[in-house]
């Protein structure tokens, strides 16, 4: 076993919030319990630079050419997830209502704005905090910034070379999930000979190991759910917040949505 764990590989699951992080680690963790491997949250980046052979640890880090280094010299694999952001934001709403009763904009969502359109209208644009609404524990002492400018620079991952890149929406396409998981095994091993095992078994210990019902973030994981949630003020505010962005992604062709 101490052989075989050293051909593992270091695993570090970065994601947007929101798109789906626990999915990927049951996914990973479907592939590592064969081996006795752990799984861990990281808070900063020095935790995920500890990473030894056969583990695995997931966070939320933005993109930074230094850490990206220091990856590849410490042979880290970083397998990254993003999603539509319309859809985070949506998200972010009701996982704050009815889960995450730490963040910032939980008591601004009880006291202060009280429909789902001026809620989603903090989380896109970013709200001021007054009164004990400072008191949390994200260190946000005055403003919340707004979905775009707390997550985008975690998007730029997407850009890098050395990551195994992943849609939300692919991963969770029926048509291509196989196709996806395949390929973060492909990038994970350059070969499985001496693991004695072949990468369609590793594809069905993953898959085998997915279970929506054991993550306390999931909600409903619907793709475009959004359509059903913006406003035409919410949508205004979101363009102006957030440019072409949505274009650069992929996800939109033009900004007439």
């Amino acid at each position: 076993m101490t052989q075989k764990k050293s051909l593992l590989p270091k695993i570090f699951i970065n994601s947007v919030p929101k798109s789906s992080t626990n999915l990927l680690i049951q996914i990973l963790n479907g592939i590592l319990k064969v081996y006795q491997g752990r799984s861990l949250w990281a808070e900063n980046v020095n935790e995920v630079l500890k990473l030894e052979h056969g583990e695995m640890v997931y966070s939320h880090i933005p993109y930074d050419y230094s850490f990206s280094k220091e990856l590849q010299l410490r042979s880290i694999k970083q397998v990254f997830i993003y999603r539509d952001l319309r859809d985070v934001a949506v998200s972010m709403v009701y996982f704050i209502n009815e889960k995450f009763h730490d963040h910032p904009l939980h008591p601004v969502f009880q006291k202060r704005l009280l429909t789902f359109e001026e809620q989603l209208n903090a989380v896109i644009l970013g709200i001021d905090l007054i009164g004990e609404e400072n008191n949390n524990k994200w260190g946000v002492e005055k403003r919340y910034p707004g979905i775009y400018e707390e997550f985008h620079m975690i998007y730029e991952w997407r850009n890098d070379p050395t990551v195994c890149t992943i849609r939300y929406e692919d991963l969770t396409n029926d048509g291509s999930k196989d196709e996806v998981i395949l390929s973060i095994i492909d990038y994970l091993w350059e070969d499985l000979k001496e693991l004695e095992i072949n990468k369609f078994e590793l594809l069905r210990l993953a898959k085998n190991n997915i279970d929506p019902g054991n993550s306390w973030t999931f909600r409903q994981g619907r793709i475009g759910g959004w359509r059903k949630e913006f406003t035409e003020t919410n949508k205004r505010n979101f363009k102006e917040t957030t440019g072409d962005f949505l274009i650069e992604l992929g996800y939109e062709e033009n900004n007439d949505w």
